[in-house]
């Protein structure tokens, strides 16, 4: 099982952006995903509950796949 099955698992179905820096293990912080929310480029479907911001949990994982890359080896 990938690392991002095992979220895709244990996340609730929608995910508050302030838990995303704990989620990722500190990978991705809220305000990271703040600063993208603005430039449209942060995940899809996003919306609020009271004055928290949260995004479905499919959307959120789909983000961070497509932002995930292999790492360059040195020639």
């Amino acid at each position: 099982m990938n690392e991002l099955e095992e979220l895709y698992n244990t996340l609730p179905p929608i995910v508050a952006r302030q838990s995303i820096g704990k989620l990722t293990g500190g990978i991705i912080q809220p305000g990271t995903c703040a600063n993208l929310d603005c430039l449209g480029l942060g995940p899809e479907g996003r919306f609020l509950i009271g004055k928290k911001v949260v995004y479905p949990r499919d959307a959120f994982l789909k983000w961070l796949e497509a932002r995930i890359k292999a790492p360059q080896r040195k020639k």
